[in-house]
């Protein structure tokens, strides 16, 4: 059990933008809030959840679902000709491209490359049109999107400069699906969170961006807290640690008035997160149980997750993902 970092930051949010089966950032927010779920029974892969509308359902999916993102975003900050420190791209899907690696022909080293998760940053510059950036591939599991937000809150917080960060996972595809059902993890009927019985989750995809900066914006990104729970190889058991990480998110943003859990509708995952939230002063603070209303973005679930809260009437906020393998992630923020 570790924190690699404890300190306030002085970064603000000044945009976000989220996509996600139930549309954009304000449509996922109103879906998140009223529970009503956006996910369909799909007679090949069963419950999940698709982006409507996206021309592109191949190999390009990952990168399309991030570009239509960051449309819905301001984002001349990031162009700033060749003043340093550069705009920082933290932006990344857990598993590379993973529709992009598995049309590459015979494994074509360029093609293999272009698909891993480190070369999405500068893809996604290269899309947007930015010509001088920093970037910044971070990966874990489920909680990538938050981390990915995290590490580069940090490097604002001590460089100045701006970030585009958060998540985009594209995955529906069979053989990870495959995966998930051999786990026993998804869900057969329409899934819940946090429920008497638990029902598993539906995956989906989606994208989360969000912008950062040292001026002060609508949001201020207080602090995040990042912990490693080695209990167990494929999930989290260790109270302590989420028990260390709510103790911190109270420190920085005490009082929420909105948390958003990680609640994925798995047996072992809910009862380890909702005895955690059941017992403390925050445990009557109202929760947001996204994936069953937008299924679970693994990855950028985090992210979209983040950007559709920004959109609630709270004033203060926590959100907390929980990664495959030990990943624990979480961010307090409150108004500007």
């Amino acid at each position: 059990m570790a924190v690699t970092d404890n300190r306030r930051y002085q970064v603000w949010v000044h945009g976000w933008s989220a996509v996600s089966c139930a549309g954009d950032s304000a449509a996922t927010a109103a879906a998140c809030a009223s529970g009503h779920c956006r996910l369909r029974d799909d007679p090949h892969h069963g419950w999940c959840g698709q982006v409507p509308g996206l021309a592109d359902q191949g190999p390009g999916r990952t990168l399309a679902l991030a570009c239509q993102a960051a449309s819905g975003l301001d984002l001349r900050a990031l162009s700033t000709g060749e003043q340093e420190p550069w705009p920082m791209i933290a932006v990344c899907p857990s598993k590379g491209d993973s529709a992009a690696l598995l049309a590459a022909d015979r494994l074509h080293p360029h093609a293999v490359t272009e698909a891993l998760p480190g070369a999405f940053p500068l893809r996604l510059a290269r899309a947007l049109g930015l010509r001088l950036i920093q970037p910044l591939a971070t990966v874990a599991a489920c909680s990538t999107g938050l981390y990915g937000i995290i590490n580069a809150a940090d490097h604002i917080d001590r460089c100045g400069g701006v970030a585009l960060a958060g998540a985009v996972d594209a995955s529906l595809q069979g053989l990870l699906l495959a995966g998930f059902d051999r786990m026993g993890v998804r869900c057969s009927q329409a899934p819940q969170a946090f429920a008497g019985h638990p029902t598993g989750f539906a995956p989906a995809e989606g994208a989360g961006l969000l912008v950062l900066s040292t001026q002060p914006g609508p949001w201020r990104l207080v602090g995040g807290v990042r912990l490693g729970d080695a209990s167990h190889p494929t999930e989290c058991q260790d109270r302590a640690v989420l028990r260390q990480c709510l103790e911190r998110l109270w420190s920085l943003v005490p009082e929420p008035d909105l948390i958003i859990p990680h609640a994925t509708g798995t047996r072992n995952g809910d009862a380890f997160e909702q005895a955690g939230l059941d017992d403390g002063p925050w445990a009557k603070a109202p929760r947001w149980l996204c994936k069953p209303a937008i299924g679970h973005c693994l990855g950028a679930s985090g992210a979209v997750e983040l950007a559709a809260a920004l959109n609630s009437s709270a004033q203060r906020l926590w959100k907390i993902s929980l990664g495959f393998g030990g990943h624990v992630a979480a961010v307090a923020l409150q108004r500007g």
